[in-house]
């Protein structure tokens, strides 16, 4: 009967189901109307991209679609010198912006060098439980990593460097999600790589 208590107990309970699953799909909407938004102004960059321009423009823009896209307090893009067989920070946005870039170490160290061996991805969410962490870049530069995402960059199975992304501003945890996303656009940097390496190449030869 309508105005049995279970009845409308049980209305309540559908009810606030209900509300739950709006805000969800609300939530959803929002954030795929901001990835189409970030990937349309990405894509922007791409169709004009020439051999000729700055391949470090190419690589910021990516770099700060892919902070947006994933909601990152901090992201940067490391490289490999094959010269002195380093990974060294190029790209740095974020709180340590003005004083990581150029900071080199041993390419083959840390959860960036784990990275760039295996040409694989990284989640980690809890960095000082996973020995392959080095602390001693965040304590020279004053940074605190809690959760961390790494994806390589890599062309013709040869490792270019690394994209990390640290700490979402939400707090919640990195997933799968988040490293496909990353390792779709870390596809394109390196491939913007190999096209403009591949150009100098040609243009000296």
């Amino acid at each position: 009967m309508p105005g049995d208590p279970q009845h409308l107990r049980f209305m309540r309970q559908e009810n606030a189901r209900l509300m739950d699953e709006n805000r969800l799909l609300t939530d959803e909407v929002r954030a795929l109307r901001r990835y189409v938004a970030e990937l349309q102004r990405l894509q922007r960059t791409v169709q004009y991209f020439t051999p000729e321009q700055d391949i470090l423009a190419l690589l910021d823009e990516t770099l700060d679609c892919a902070m947006q896209l994933l909601d990152v307090v901090d992201g940067s893009l490391l490289l490999i010198d094959e010269e002195t067989d380093e990974l060294v920070f190029v790209l740095v946005h974020g709180g340590v912006r003005e004083t990581l870039p150029g900071h080199r170490f041993d390419r083959h160290l840390g959860i960036a060098g784990w990275v760039a061996d295996h040409i694989e991805p990284a989640i980690v969410n809890s960095v000082y439980t996973d020995s392959r962490f080095l602390p001693a870049v965040d304590e020279r530069f004053g940074f605190a990593t809690h959760s961390l995402l790494a994806v390589p960059l890599a062309a013709r199975g040869k490792p270019l460097g690394v994209i990390e992304v640290v700490n979402k501003r939400s707090g919640e945890p990195f997933d799968d999600k988040d490293a496909s996303l990353l390792s779709i656009l870390a596809t394109l940097s390196a491939s913007a790589l190999d096209y403009a390496a591949s150009a100098q190449i040609e243009e000296s030869s």
